[in-house]
């Protein structure tokens, strides 16, 4: 089975900034040189960004980027839906998966990208982890890059690491993406139907 524990450490870039952040800077950085060197100026930007700000002003460029008019979000299930009932469902779905894999997903929703990323590293059924990293996390991380513009916002260069990671990763699959443009009228042949609501059509 295709190791994915990277993404265990790669979730702690996008979870509320604390004192213990650099801890995994070191992690990063090695798993970045192994993917791609090309990728380590967005690290460092954002490394720097740590050791030279504030706890306070880091705390405060998150919640700003994330969740007070936010650029964009970090919960798949919205970035999918929005606010469609079939988020609903997939947040069921989700949190079932969360669940049965132990995954403690602390006080964020089940679809909270962190928590999807170290849900990964706990999926026994490597078509599955495919599926959902290929079909639903590569196109969604995609849409949350999109939504910055032209903003130079760290976030985004740390999007675009994690889904160039993802892509090299599975450059290719069975599966297909989910289609920002026409999901209301596209149905997708996925392994597990569950992840995508019935009504999907």
């Amino acid at each position: 089975m295709r190791s994915l524990t990277h993404y265990t450490a790669l979730a702690e870039m996008f979870r509320y900034p604390t004192n213990e952040l650099l801890v995994c800077a070191g992690q990063w950085k090695n798993i970045i040189i192994t993917y791609n060197p090309l990728l380590l100026p967005r690290l460092e930007l954002f490394t720097s960004h740590v050791h030279e700000r504030s706890l306070a002003f880091q705390q405060e460029y998150y919640i700003s980027t994330f969740d007070v008019q936010a650029m964009c979000y970090l919960d798949i299930g919205y970035i999918l839906f929005g606010e469609d009932h079939k988020r609903g469902t997939f947040l069921v779905n989700i949190k079932g998966e969360q669940e049965k894999a132990g995954n403690d997903c602390g006080t964020e929703l089940p679809d909270h990208l962190p928590n999807i990323l170290t849900l990964l590293t706990k999926l026994k059924d490597e078509n599955l982890a495919e599926e959902m990293v290929y079909s639903l996390l590569i196109p969604s991380i995609k849409e949350m890059i999109s939504k910055f513009l032209n903003t130079e916002n760290l976030y985004k260069g740390l999007l675009e690491i994690l889904v160039a990671i993802m892509e090299a990763d599975y450059p290719s699959s069975s599966f297909e993406q989910f289609d920002f443009t026409s999901w209301k009228k596209q149905h997708f042949n996925l392994h597990r139907e569950k992840y995508i609501p019935d009504d999907y059509h």
